[in-house]
Formats: C-alpha cells, structure tokens, sequence
C-alpha cells in the first residue's frame, strides 16, 4: 500500500480525489493548503503527492519546488492539477488540466506510483528567460488564472461525483439512471468547453499564450490523432491522405491537436449523411499544409469573410458551438506564423487548411 498525499484547498476535491486513491488501494493523507502539504511531506515521506496550484498559503509550484530542494522528499513522484496552466508545469513528473477526468486521474496516480524514481532528479529543466511583465498584465493574468479556478474547481468536483455516479450506477445495471448520469456528464462537458474557449479567447486576444513547441514529425502525430477520432466516433469514416515521408517542423503539439479536434469536430457536426471526413498532410514550398475536409452541408458564401470572428456561428443552434472556436484556431495558427482558411460550398461540404513553417 502506498502513501499518497493529496493537497486541495477545495474540501469538496479533496475528498473526492482522497476516496478515489483510497478505492484504489492506497493510503490518502489530506492536505487543504500547500504549507500544510510540507509539514506532512517532512513527517511522513509520501510515495506520490497530488497537488491543486491555486492554493493559500503555498501553491502547487511552489510546493513542488520546496520538495525538490529537499533531499529526502526530492525524488518524490508529484502530480500537478491545475485549472490553469502554470508556468514550470513541466517540472511535474504530471500535469492534468481541471475538470479532471476519473479515468485519466487513476491513470496518472497509477503510472506515477509504478516509475518512483531511484534517485534524485537533475535540475529543472531549462526554461528561456522572458522580459519582465508589466505590473498591469501580471494582474490581468493572476486575474485570468483566479476565474478559471474559480470556475473550474467547482466544475472538476461536479464532474468526478457524476463519473463516480455513473460508474456506481453502471455497475448495479440501470439503464435510466446512466442515460442521467451521462446527460449530466454531457453539458458539465459544454460548460468545461465555454470556459475554457473564453479563457483562451481572451488570453489570444492580448497576446498572453505562448507555444511550447518541439521539433517533430507531423505524420505519427497525426496517425494518432485520426486514430483517437476513430474510436471517438466509430460511426463516422475517417479518411487519412498524403505523403508518408517525414514531414519535421516545430510547433506546439497540444496546441496544433487543439486546432485540429476543432476542425474534425465541426467536420463531424457538419457531415451530414455522408459520415465521412478525410484528414490530410501535404507539403508546398516552406509549408506543411494539413487540411480537414467533409461532404456535408457546406457554409453559405455570405458566412465565409467572418468564419473566424470571434462569436460566429454558422447557424443558431446553440448545441453546434459558442462561435469561438475557428476564432481560436485561427490565432493559434497564426501565433505558429502559419495560417487558417476555409473552401465551402453549398451541398458540397468544406475543406479548412492549416498551413505550418517548415522551420525549425
């Protein structure tokens, strides 16, 4: 049995995350603030530590470099929640994002308890040093990260008891009550994507994203990402076109899957009968071009000037979208120095084009 200690200012997570660690056959100890968590790390070295960032008295970062500067707890294995996303995040040996999905918290506690490290970890990796940030857009973005974990902590609790719910439900064979559960599940799951596509929307706006990117191949990565929409939606065939060879550039992984599971949702939304979407990776002069295309309804030539705006939609219907989505794509694009733009027509369906730099 392991000892996991869990540090969570909201009561509500914390229990949940303390009886989801217990079902699962280890021992949880309770923090409800990061100054807390230390004491009890020094006390009794844990085997894992599950930590919030946004906390009195110490947050998540800062807990997790106190440890680290401790010899005796600096090996410790730490997994980071957030409904931000902290800078230095990737100090953590995890970082899962607020709502916190059941199946992918029990995943994250369960890997990381199985590759405790043998030894003390180097130091941290190396982050490029940035110009200080004027005093306005430091509170703008403390601000920022308030209202998401304002909202989002609340949301991550609701979100677990509804999987623990459906679990339980699912177990004891009633249909009625998992089709609730699952309904439940379903617009906590909108509300999840409003927030955060304002948050982004707003953090675009004023230039406050910055890409973590990597040198990479597009082609696995986007074997996996078709591979992942298959299983999402095996009603739906998923066509993957182009050239096999290398195609190696930098850019921001999570970012470009981001744009990307835009494109192929509103492909699905949007497919009509056809049930067919085809996703794509060519190559022009100093680009990578990908392009997302369906068969279905098309846009209407009058929508197409303003796809991008922020807050358009091409229909009413409030289930298809809040109309950031495209908006944020397309900055995302061009934040990578690439672009976003869109073929329709009426009765024929729509392709859109990412294209990438092909530089390092």
């Amino acid at each position: 049995m392991s000892l996991v200690l869990i540090a969570e200012d909201e009561e509500a997570l914390l229990e949940i995350f303390a009886e989801v660690v217990e079902a699962l056959g280890h021992r949880a100890v309770r923090a409800h603030n990061g100054e807390e968590a230390l004491t009890l790390a020094r006390t009794e070295p844990p085997d894992l530590v599950v930590s919030d960032h946004m906390m009195p008295r110490r947050t998540g970062m800062e807990l997790l470099r106190a440890l680290r500067a401790e010899p005796r707890l600096a090996a410790v294995p730490f997994v980071l929640l957030s409904a931000a996303r902290p800078a230095g995040r990737d100090e953590a040996d995890a970082f899962l994002a607020k709502p916190v999905d059941l199946a992918r918290f029990e995943a994250a506690v369960t890997q990381a308890l199985s590759s405790r490290p043998s030894s003390v970890p180097g130091p941290p990796k190396h982050v490029a040093s940035r110009e200080p940030r004027p005093a306005s857009g430091v509170a703008r973005e403390e601000l920022v990260s308030w209202v998401a974990h304002e909202l989002k902590t609340p949301l991550s609790s609701a979100r677990l008891n509804a999987q623990m719910l459906l679990r339980k439900v699912a177990q004891r064979g009633g249909d009625a009550e998992c089709r609730s559960a699952e309904a439940v599940l379903r617009q906590l799951d909108r509300m999840n994507q409003l927030i955060t596509s304002i948050l982004d929307a707003g953090r675009l706006s004023e230039g406050k994203v910055e890409l973590r990117t990597a040198y990479c191949d597009l082609v696995p990565f986007l074997k996996e990402l078709i591979g992942e929409w298959r299983e999402l939606e095996p009603r739906v065939e998923f066509l993957l076109t182009g050239i096999e060879e290398p195609v190696k550039l930098s850019f921001d992984a999570e970012r470009v899957r981001q744009v990307l599971n835009n494109l192929l949702s509103n492909a699905v939304k949007y497919c009509g009968e056809h049930k067919r979407v085809e996703l794509g990776l060519g190559v022009s002069p100093g680009l990578a071009v990908i392009h997302v295309r369906d068969w279905g309804v098309g846009i209407p030539a009058a929508e197409l000037p303003n796809i991008f705006d922020r807050f358009q939609r091409v229909d009413d219907d409030p289930e298809r979208g809040h109309g950031l989505g495209l908006f944020i794509a397309s900055q995302l694009a061009r934040l990578h120095g690439g672009s976003l733009s869109v073929r329709s027509s009426r009765g024929e369906g729509s392709t859109f084009q990412l294209r990438l730099p092909l530089r390092h």
